[in-house]
């Protein structure tokens, strides 16, 4: 399973400015003056564990450029978080690891 650290360091890796940004929701990725941005909204986040779940998914949407907008209509936002899930899922739990805990519940 992927770590905390490690989602940052793709973050770095990719060039994306993580900033602490107050706002209602927990997390928003963005593009600013063409320029890739996730917000986190740091003292909404509980735990660690979320952190990495907002992160990861932040990064799917980076990923899959699975953007929209407030204007956006509701099932187009649908597909694009799911896109951005996705990603994180593959991402959090590898396939050979959840293969592997399927099989031994079996």
């Amino acid at each position: 399973m992927m770590e905390l650290n490690k989602l940052y360091d793709i973050a770095e890796r990719e060039n994306i400015n993580i900033i602490n940004f107050q706002m209602k929701n927990k997390a928003i990725t963005g593009n600013y003056k063409g320029k890739s941005m996730i917000g986190l909204n740091y003292s909404k986040i509980d735990t660690s564990k979320e952190e990495k779940c907002l992160l990861s998914e932040e990064l799917g949407h980076y990923y899959y450029s699975s953007y929209y907008t407030l204007m956006s209509d509701q099932d187009f936002i649908d597909k694009q978080e799911y896109r951005a899930k996705k990603w994180s899922y593959y991402v959090l739990i590898p396939y050979e690891k959840l293969k592997s805990a399927i099989l031994k519940r079996i």
